[in-house]
């Protein structure tokens, strides 16, 4: 009797047990929720409705079309529900329900899901006409186009096509982790330009540590901005601890990708940066064009960066160079308007420097040198011109020779100052003329120069210089001769360049210039003029102090 009873107390036990576990699956989860309205309209990011969405209650499987106006209504729903927001040619949306909904919808970019579906191997053509994108706010809201871990893409633009993203602070090409990456012949930029509005870079190294100098700048220059300590670039949304790394807002930006190049490309950075490069390596840059940007390059821990034959127009800083191996060759820098010489980082250090006008040769001497900038080629008539239209003085004589980029000349040494204080400003750096100690040290190549050299860059003069036998007695374009070991034109031959500060009214010209023979061209030898003298034969060059 006592294992019957206990036999039907236990089967009644498991069927209560699995009537529980039955019911607990199969009451609605929205069991105790009170209903509430749902209707709204949807509309584009501009304000214009849209008929024809279709919206749907994820759990509930319940779909309403918009009306001919883009109005909806679900009636009465669960609020815990998930409204799915489609129609054709715009992103969709999802959206917790409430009561009178305004939902917009971002367009898709046909041109943008291509270049973000392209496979290895392939080429993207964009037509011509402009191309308005936004983010993909489903995947990533701070990127436009997407290339990532991919290989052998070309992106070619027809004739005058364009790519303008509508989010500012975003990235408009984000390259990340890919090789032999090619994009060429297309402007790009972001949708409303706001030129002359650039806000300057400001530097904190007076702060007492990296905490303070954050606070400072998030305080006056407040999110999403830029600014310098101790020489390297922080970005103010970076709250918990110290980095470089600048979070958006990169016309193009490189990581941790190789093998790409830039060709025919116009790039518009408004207050952000034209290209960014992180980790990167073999990045050719040519023909391209960086304009109005915060900066117009940014490479950090790059190696074999190569521009070549482009445009750095109107961007409030021309470079950001860490740990990076930058070649720069034969560019056009423009701000406001006034071409600007480019510059060569020289690395400071000591040379042994060998006398070889004596014999037998005395024992040898050391020259030692800070790093600095030099301009890579002397000032020319184009820049020192655009320098007389801003200061509303007269332009110097040519002597019927041209001007262009053939190197300034009849100009006196205060005018040369004058000139480095305006572009100093201009650039805000501190610009001036090259000591002597300078002027050699980079003439001979620096730490890697050829110590043994009679000409900058070589043994053989006319390779490198104009002078008294190739010249036709006259002035010749700058950088038509081969360059030293820095990349640095003429400074054998051509015109003899101001130098160092003036002592006894007297001041230092070094390099020689056209009209003289080896001798005068030797990197050993030196002339000496007084402070106003000038001739058709004397120009000078540019220095930016390291800070």
């Amino acid at each position: 009797m006592y294992i019957l009873t206990y036999k039907i107390m236990s089967r009644k036990y498991y069927i209560f047990v699995f009537t529980i576990i039955y019911l607990s699956f199969s009451i609605d989860p929205c069991y105790g929720l009170n209903k509430i309205p749902v209707s709204g309209v949807v509309k584009n990011i501009e304000g214009n409705l849209l008929p024809e969405a279709q919206l749907t209650l994820t759990r509930q499987k319940k779909s309403v079309t918009t009306n001919r106006f883009g109005e909806f209504d679900f009636g009465k729903v669960f609020p815990n529900d998930t409204i799915l927001v489609e129609i054709n040619g715009f992103q969709y949306q999802t959206l917790s329900p409430s009561s009178d909904m305004e939902i917009s919808l971002y367009p898709k970019s046909e041109i943008q899901e291509l270049i973000n579906g392209a496979r290895n191997g392939t080429t993207v053509t964009v037509p011509s006409g402009i191309h308005y994108v936004y983010p993909d706010f489903n995947m990533d809201s701070t990127v436009g186009m997407t290339i990532n871990y991919k290989s052998d893409i070309t992106i070619t633009g027809e004739i005058d096509s364009e790519i303008r993203l509508k989010v500012s602070n975003t990235d408009i090409f984000y390259i990340h982790e890919s090789n032999n990456i090619t994009i060429k012949n297309i402007t790009i930029g972001y949708y409303q330009s706001e030129k002359g509005n650039k806000p300057s870079i400001i530097s904190y190294d007076e702060a007492e540590n990296f905490s303070s100098a954050f606070r400072l700048a998030r305080d006056q220059l407040g999110k999403n901005s830029i600014f310098r300590y101790k020489g390297d670039l922080y970005h103010t949304n970076s709250i918990n601890e110290p980095s470089d790394r600048i979070i958006s807002g990169r016309g193009i930006n490189l990581y941790n990708s190789s093998d790409i190049f830039i060709d025919s490309l116009k790039i518009f950075g408004e207050n952000n940066i034209c290209l960014n490069a992180e980790n990167s390596k073999n990045i050719h840059i040519k023909n391209s064009e960086a304009n109005e940007g915060l900066y117009g390059f940014v490479f950090n821990n790059c190696t074999n960066v190569i521009i070549g034959n482009s445009i750095i127009s109107d961007n409030r800083e021309i470079l950001y160079n860490k740990n990076a191996q930058i070649e720069l060759n034969e560019n056009i820098i423009k701000i406001d308007g006034n071409y600007v010489p480019e510059f060569v980082q020289i690395e400071g250090g000591f040379i042994e420097m060998l006398d070889e006008t004596i014999i037998p040769p005395p024992k040898p001497t050391y020259l030692r040198a800070n790093s600095f900038s030099i301009s890579r080629t002397e000032i020319t008539f184009k820049q020192f011109d655009a320098f007389c239209v801003a200061t509303n003085r007269e332009k110097p004589d040519d002597s019927e020779w041209g001007r262009g980029n053939r190197p300034v000349i009849n100009i006196t040494y205060d005018e040369a100052i004058l000139y480095c204080e305006w572009l100093g400003d201009l650039l805000s750096k501190k610009i001036r003329l090259p000591s002597v100690e300078e002027w050699e040290y980079a003439a001979r190549g620096g730490v890697n120069g050829g110590d043994d050299n009679l000409y900058s860059g070589s043994n053989t003069l006319e390779d490198v210089s104009w002078c008294k036998f190739n010249s036709n007695d006259k002035t010749q374009p700058v950088g038509l001769k081969n360059s030293n070991e820095l990349g640095i034109y003429d400074m054998s031959g051509n015109v003899y360049e101001f130098c160092g500060a003036v002592k006894d009214s007297m001041i230092v010209l070094k390099g020689g210039s056209w009209a003289n023979s080896g001798v005068g061209c030797r990197l050993s030898d030196h002339a000496v003029s007084k402070v106003d003298f000038w001739d058709d034969n004397i120009g000078f060059r540019c220095v930016i102090s390291e800070l």
